[in-house]
């Protein structure tokens, strides 16, 4: 019998198909073995190869997906944002497994949970201070007696007078200049800070008597080389009157800096700041001059600018979701420009004098702050703390009050002002 050439074909093609489905049979459990690749013909060394945690399309892998690391898409764990920590209540608790490991510190959370604790945020801060001088007027008698005589009433203690908090504001604005650094401008501003006093002598003795008012400067009347200084003893009226304002403008760059913990964190800061403290202190009198009523006035005033360059930084603790506690010191030398005045007005024109005094110094400051801050709402927080600012190489009034001569023009430009108090307000992020 002839084959046709079609026959043939189809025969040999069956062959070959009968041969290759022999030959897969032959490998003994009749399983499908894909190609490896180039990873080796041992199956144990290609496992050793794959990725223990094999990534997926899906953000985090199939690990993540599981409840475990979050891996990248080369299956390696993602690193997590900084501001992100987990808690975890440690070995024995509600957790699955019995164990769960975090951040020790948490202490908000009642099971496995992520919390948000990073760097402290905020775009515009606004506050009130209350802010009193300390020791301004030291050493510094009252300048008025009932009566000649140490051991008479005494009245108008400036350093008493001084004591009280003043009130004043505070606002910052913050600019991100990158990922973990900023631009900041602050500006603090306290004025008419001072005090008014006045005492009669009508008003102080019983039965009243009229000019029965002795100074200081004449040693309550017991200075006989000088008493009475004319216009301000056996006075009348005596009057003390002191207003003084503190501004500060402050240009900072901040770098921010987290702990290995990342509840605490903090910035770095370094800029400039620009200072002006100002007084003007007067005693006014009303007294008997031979046989007519006359006056007097004595002044002092200061101003002292400084400018400079200042450094230093912050750290905050989250103490939980929501709330931190945080600390500020800055420190920097400037040059005070200061400028001192003084000045009578007396019965006698002849005795009247004005001078001035001005010149250019190296000064020191410092401030230093501690505040807790609460969200109250995703944009808002409430902040309250206390703060300390400490200068020196200033020319002040309290330094330059001769009680022992009423002419006395001496400008004294060493001296330092301490002013603290409490602040509160609001902080807002956008």
């Amino acid at each position: 019998m002839k084959w046709s050439s079609a026959r043939r074909a189809s025969i040999v093609v069956l062959a070959i198909a009968f041969s290759l489905v022999s030959a897969v049979g032959s490998a003994g459990d009749g399983a499908y073995r894909p190609p490896t690749f180039g990873l080796g013909a041992s199956t144990g060394q290609a496992a050793a190869r794959q990725s223990a945690y094999p990534a997926s399309p899906l953000a985090g892998g199939h690990a993540a997906a599981g409840g475990g690391q979050f891996m990248d898409v080369h299956g390696r764990p993602i690193i997590l944002p900084a501001n992100y920590s987990q808690y975890s209540p440690g070995p024995g608790a509600n957790c699955p497994g019995g164990d769960c490991y975090g951040d020790p510190m948490a202490v908000d959370c009642g099971g496995c949970a992520e919390e948000q604790c990073g760097p402290h945020f905020f775009d515009v801060s606004a506050q009130v201070v209350f802010l009193k001088g300390e020791d301004l007027f030291e050493g510094i008698q009252p300048f008025s007696s009932d009566g000649i005589g140490f051991t008479q009433p005494k009245f108008l203690s400036p350093a008493g007078a001084s004591g009280d908090h003043e009130p004043g504001w505070e606002i910052a604005v913050r600019y991100d200049l990158g990922a973990l650094s900023f631009f900041e401008a602050t500006y603090m501003g306290l004025y008419d800070m001072g005090f008014n006093e006045q005492v009669t002598s009508l008003g102080v003795t019983d039965p009243p008597l009229n000019f029965r008012l002795e100074s200081v400067f004449s040693a309550y009347g017991t200075n006989l080389a000088v008493f009475p200084i004319a216009g301000v003893d056996d006075g009348s009226v005596h009057a003390l009157s002191y207003n003084a304002d503190l501004q500060s403008t402050e240009l900072s760059f901040r770098r921010y800096w987290v702990g290995n913990n990342t509840r605490v964190s903090g910035t770095l800061l370094m800029g400039f700041r620009y200072l002006r403290f100002t007084e003007d202190f007067a005693f006014n009198t009303e007294a008997l001059v031979v046989s007519a009523v006359d006056t007097a006035s004595r002044r002092w005033e200061s101003e002292n600018d400084l400018l400079g360059f200042q450094v230093g930084g912050d750290g905050w603790i989250c103490l939980r979701q929501g709330l931190r506690l945080g600390t500020e010191a800055k420190a920097g030398i400037y040059n005070n420009r200061f400028k001192f005045g003084n000045s009578a007005d007396v019965p006698d024109p002849s005795d009247d004098f004005a001078s001035v005094t001005k010149g250019n110094q190296i000064a020191f400051a410092a401030q230093s702050s501690i505040d807790l801050v609460a969200d109250i709402l995703p944009s808002f927080s409430i902040r309250c703390g206390y703060q300390a600012l400490y200068m020196s190489s200033l020319a002040m009034v309290g330094d330059n009050i001769d009680t022992s001569d009423y002419f006395s023009n001496t400008a004294f430009s060493q001296g330092h002002a301490l002013y603290h108090g409490f602040q509160g307000g609001l902080e807002y992020i956008w």
